[in-house]
């Protein structure tokens, strides 16, 4: 006789087939699971603003790259849970983040996520599982020195009424560089190298404006993580033709501070093939830019 699936079941397989079955003596009630989502919310949402803020002053080109990768991860998962849900020195601040905050923020979502049933509430099963996934990548890229779980059950605190009021660094002169950067007044040296330079200027700003914009709507923030993140890659492809194909390492030339705003991609200098991508990117940094026009003047 041939076996007939209901709509159910045909939602159900593919959980049952990865090796996800109801496990209904953990479930946690709706009420829980609020406040626990809430918890999380809050930690991502401190650690954007954060990590927004001290980007421009970290001067290492490799974690300043990783920081702008993890920043748009966490403001990416931070969306989904608003979704859901419906200071120390910059170089004390990666020990901190990485060392502490993060790996209590995982420790949280393991055990949210081992209460969770996956059939019941299979939503927020999905997004804990790939969130948590998310930030122990970030703590392998970025290893702290040594790693403490301040809280044992971040989700298990009570919450405190009112919003937290989030502390804006003060600005800078200038962003900080590796110590073997050179400044000179103007660029020129190298229009590559400079153009790497750029991009780096471009996602410290998009990263600034996000961290002083405390009070602008959450898609504003998103939006600049995506335009820093873009931008800090945008450099990494820069570095990698430099040395692949140009002969020339970053730090090899001196770099000239710009003006504040979006870098651009001259195709003669790099190849249509590689420029084509990097403006793909240009052209929605502009309709962003565009966008919140009010926010960034």
């Amino acid at each position: 006789m041939e076996e007939r699936q209901t709509r159910g079941s045909q939602k159900a397989l593919p959980l049952r087939a990865c090796g996800f079955e109801s496990r209904p003596g953990h479930l946690i009630d709706v009420a829980e699971n609020a406040a626990r989502l809430s918890s999380a919310l809050l930690v991502l949402r401190e650690l954007v603003h954060l990590t927004s803020g001290h980007l421009e002053r970290e001067p290492r080109f490799e974690t300043k790259a990783l920081l702008g990768d993890h920043l748009h991860d966490d403001a990416r998962a931070l969306a989904a849970l608003l979704d859901r849900a419906a200071g120390a020195e910059t170089p004390a601040y990666a020990a901190i983040a990485y060392g502490e905050v993060k790996p209590t923020l995982i420790a949280a979502l393991r055990i949210h996520v081992e209460r969770l049933d996956p059939l019941v509430d299979e939503r927020t099963f999905r997004l804990l599982t790939a969130l948590r996934h998310r930030q122990e990548r970030h703590v392998a890229e970025l290893p702290p020195g040594s790693e403490r779980i301040a809280v044992e059950d971040l989700g298990a605190l009570p919450l405190e009424p009112g919003e937290r009021a989030l502390r804006v660094l003060p600005p800078l002169d200038h962003p900080a560089r590796d110590g073997f950067i050179e400044v000179a007044e103007r660029p020129g040296a190298h229009p590559v190298h400079d153009l790497m330079h750029a991009k780096l200027c471009t996602a410290e700003w998009a990263a600034r404006r996000s961290h002083e914009r405390t009070g602008a709507p959450w898609e504003f923030h998103q939006d600049m993580a995506r335009v820093c993140r873009d931008a800090v890659r945008h450099a990494e492809v820069l570095d990698r033709l430099m040395a692949t194909g140009l002969g020339c390492h970053w730090g090899d030339h001196p770099v000239a501070w710009t003006e504040d705003g979006l870098a651009t991609t001259d195709g003669d200098l790099i190849g249509e093939a590689v420029a084509g991508y990097l403006r793909a990117d240009e052209a929605q940094h502009a309709r962003i830019a565009a966008r919140w026009a009010d926010q960034l003047s």
